[in-house]
């Protein structure tokens, strides 16, 4: 056995059932072990930086990781694109990338890159593959720093010479044999963050993808109907907490975000205790502070993240499903039974902000302007799909915020946000990979004209690899004149005619659908998801206005 046939035998014990990537002569060994594993799938993409996207999308959806490989060089630095969207959103991905023979490491021959300077920073770990005797010590740790504390990519470059070397005698215990390492919180900083939201008159809980990852959303369920406590979620912890629950207000932020929803920034800014639970606390979710004198409690599994913009009043580091438990069982251990009797009046709160909020968006979701109102094409689609059998990814720019702020995911996983790095075209990729991850499931992405642009021949991919997804377009890049900023020029450079989607997809295999009307929206969103259900990826896309995404300015003024 040599050592590339060891690699992915190691991949196997690990759980690994996806991997993708394109080939090339230094990732050759690599290949040809992998393709003798009948447990992992393969998928050939037509860039790099779509292949990570699929491994993205998969681990997103599963919380496992999956493998992205390319060749060496500029291979493995075109690929960057989709990489830093898995650091910056701390998604766990392993990538294995080919490089030059030892000897040749260090003197600017063909296709080296400084591998471990280049992708160090942005991974949990980055390391080259010095001999054979290094494979299963450096796999598992691959695989420690994947599966524990605030997850992220890994990057290990094989130089080509060692993976056709013989391995050595090794009996490789996997990672994921063993139980989750996770961290508890500080028993006395518990148990004061317990009593201070027992006594709260309005708490707040805002939690991120750390809930996702932690798979605590049971228990954030269960302490949330213990205490009443209402929950709002970050763009990307997005379906970390079931959004047709009683408790539900949708995305939120600190205490204001782009796309948070009337009823989370009502809670938000009026709370006196907000607890935070994964959160990342990006620019965009943190347009307003907290009102003076308003306790935070802030719980991360990354100590790089506590205390890091602002002073928290509780710090706790500890896992979140790990110390959401802790902080049930003592609740339930120094509070009076009457406490966790249900407080009917933050239930009946919701339920009026709720109200308000869909009063609000109702002239969008249901607007029949032409261009199409893209909140309208929202608004259809939901009407058609069973969200807790569906999975909905969104793209960069402005399709984020048109799709996420009223989509209703009931069940972790089933809607995908993605933003820290923001990367055009993820979508498309990571779609492909959650489908993998799901194939009984429907699978939809959302995405700008531009976005889809960016990595569209890869719908091709889609269909090669028997991963048939429903792309929506909205495409609102009709407004040349306005859509270059001050500049005319540059709205033409950019724009001018522009490219026609519809041929394009029908040509790489795809079925297309064009509206133009919003009454068309539904019998063709309908064909479409009947085609991606009959096996084949469908792109729908929609002639859409420009508008704001923020609905701030809707409701602000509401008293």
């Amino acid at each position: 056995m040599n050592v590339a046939e060891l690699i992915s035998r190691c991949l196997v014990a690990e759980g690994v059932t996806l991997a993708a990537g394109l080939s090339g002569q230094s990732v050759g060994p690599l290949l040809d072990g992998l393709s003798e594993c009948s447990e992992i799938s393969l998928m050939y993409a037509r860039q790099e930086r779509v292949a990570f996207d699929i491994c993205d999308g998969y681990a997103r959806a599963t919380g496992a990781p999956a493998v992205a490989f390319t060749d060496a060089g500029p291979a493995a630095a075109n690929l960057m694109g989709g990489l830093v969207n898995s650091w910056g959103d701390s998604v766990p991905v392993l990538f294995l990338a080919g490089h030059n023979e030892r000897t040749q490491i260090a003197s600017r021959q063909t296709k080296e890159i400084p591998f471990v300077d280049l992708f160090g920073p942005v991974t949990k770990w980055a390391t080259l593959l010095a001999g054979p005797e290094q494979t299963v010590g450096v796999l598992r740790r691959a695989f420690m720093h994947m599966r524990t504390g605030r997850p992220g990519p890994v990057a290990i470059g094989v130089p080509v010479d060692v993976a056709r070397m013989d391995a050595p005698a090794a009996d490789y215990v996997p990672v994921c044999s063993k139980p989750r390492s996770r961290s508890g919180g500080d028993p006395a900083l518990l148990h004061e963050a317990a009593r201070l939201i027992a006594d709260a008159r309005r708490p707040y809980v805002y939690v991120g993808a750390g809930v996702l990852f932690s798979e605590a959303t049971a228990d954030l369920v269960r302490f949330a109907e213990l205490l009443s406590l209402p929950v709002a979620t970050t763009l990307n912890g997005k379906s970390a907490f079931p959004e047709d629950h009683g408790l539900a207000l949708g995305i939120g932020g600190f205490v204001r975000a782009t796309y948070s929803s009337l009823p989370a920034t009502r809670m938000a800014e009026s709370a006196d205790v907000i607890l935070t639970i994964g959160c990342g606390f990006k620019q965009h979710a943190t347009r307003a502070d907290p009102a003076p004198g308003t306790v935070h409690i802030q719980v991360d599994s990354d100590p790089g993240e506590l205390n890091r913009d602002r002073l928290a009043d509780v710090a706790i580091l500890g896992d979140a499903r790990i110390v959401l438990r802790q902080m049930i069982g003592i609740a339930e251990e120094i509070l009076a039974p009457e406490r966790f009797e249900r407080v009917e009046g933050r239930y009946a709160e919701i339920v009026r902000l709720k109200k308000q909020w869909a009063d609000v968006s109702a002239p969008l979701l249901g607007s029949d302007e032409i261009p199409v109102n893209p909140f309208r094409v929202t608004g259809e689609l939901a009407k058609l799909v069973d969200p807790s059998q569906t999975i909905l990814l969104h793209d960069a720019g402005t399709v984020r915020g048109t799709t996420s702020q009223h989509y209703v995911a009931p069940t972790p996983r089933s809607f995908l946000g993605f933003g820290v790095q923001s990367a055009m075209g993820w979508s498309i990729g990571a779609a492909m990979g959650a489908k993998k991850a799901h194939p009984d499931k429907l699978v939809i992405a959302v995405i700008g004209e531009e976005a889809f642009n960016e990595t569209a021949l890869d719908v091709e991919t889609s269909i090669r690899n028997d991963a048939p997804v429903l792309i929506i377009v909205k495409n609102n890049r009709r407004f040349v004149d306005r859509d270059g900023g001050t500049s005319t020029r540059l709205a033409h450079a950019r724009f001018h005619r522009g490219m026609d989607i519809i041929p394009l997809v029908g040509a790489l295999g795809a079925r297309a659908h064009r509206v133009e009307h919003p009454e068309k929206l539904a019998a063709a969103l309908a064909a479409a998801i009947r085609d991606v259900e009959g096996g084949t990826t469908a792109v729908v896309e929609v002639l859409t206005a420009r508008v704001p995404a923020s609905l701030h300015s809707r409701w602000e003024s509401m008293a």
